[in-house]
């Protein structure tokens, strides 16, 4: 690696003092199950970085009254410098096929559902239908808006409230860094790493088959999207999520956010992170 300034062997530092945490990439990856979404094989994705989630989960300051607060993080980190500039890389592992709608579509299609099948019951579920469309009105998919969350939580709470705890416990062996400064002027690189249609091995046939043939959309969908102005319900999360990406980017937060296939995940350690 290129020769470190001051400020980024202390970052570095930082990062090392965990170092109970430097994991291999398919482990950071596994599920509560310890199944990881990441292929293995022939040395694949045995690369090491910092699994975050779990550094994040060791800091007590986090902690108040018996009560967590953790923020949302993503689940590895790692720095690399290279042509003069230090980049950090923020990768978030998440088993799910990000090319499919939002889980707000299948609602929706489930109460037009209802209601057909209302009217052949006497408006017997008309009550719940009710209470379904209130619902829907103040829904807000779970699974986006953690996606969404990670990269801004990270970089602006998780990773300056854990230095202030390390440097809490090393002020007397470690030289202060301003971390917010520090992260602000260094280049945030966010990949979110998802699974890719059936596993196939030719990542290029994978894309472009799950974005041919995995979002029917309901019309009750696309018509409820056109009333309300809701493009959430006729996009993919993938696109979703670009939205908060770009802002994100406008904003300087990170340098540059995008998605990797489970599968070609290797390919991003080979290219990027070694």
């Amino acid at each position: 690696m290129a020769d470190l300034s001051s400020d980024e062997e202390k970052f570095v530092s930082f990062l090392d003092f965990f170092s109970q945490f430097y994991w291999k990439a398919h482990k950071i990856a596994e599920n509560s199950k310890g199944e990881s979404i990441l292929p293995l094989g022939n040395g694949k994705n045995e690369f090491k970085m910092y699994a975050l989630d779990e550094i994040c989960h060791s800091c007590s300051i986090f902690k108040e009254s018996g009560i967590w607060f953790t923020p949302k993080t993503t689940d590895a980190i790692w720095y690399k410098k290279q042509n003069g500039i230090f980049n950090i890389f923020l990768i978030e592992f998440k088993g799910d096929k990000l090319y499919k709608n939002s889980s707000k579509c299948k609602l929706v299609d489930a109460i037009d559902t209802l209601k057909i099948k209302n009217e052949f019951y006497n408006n017997e579920f008309s009550e719940v239908i009710y209470d379904l469309d209130k619902i829907l009105s103040k829904y807000s998919d779970k699974m986006l808006n953690g996606l969404a969350a990670k990269p801004l939580e990270t970089v602006t709470i998780a990773l300056p409230l854990i230095y202030e705890e390390y440097f809490e416990k090393n002020k007397n062996n470690v030289e202060y860094l301003d971390i917010r400064n520090f992260l602000s002027s260094s280049r945030i690189i966010y990949r979110v790493v998802s699974i890719s249609e059936n596993y196939e091995p030719n990542r290029q046939r994978s894309r472009a088959k799950s974005y041919r043939c995995s979002n029917i959309i309901p019309s009750v969908c696309k018509k409820l999207a056109r009333e309300k102005h809701d493009n959430e319900l006729e996009s993919s999360y993938e696109s979703s999520l670009q939205t908060y990406h770009r802002r994100y980017e406008r904003a300087g937060i990170v340098y540059s956010a995008g998605f990797v296939d489970n599968i070609a995940f290797n390919n991003f350690i080979e290219n990027y992170l070694k």
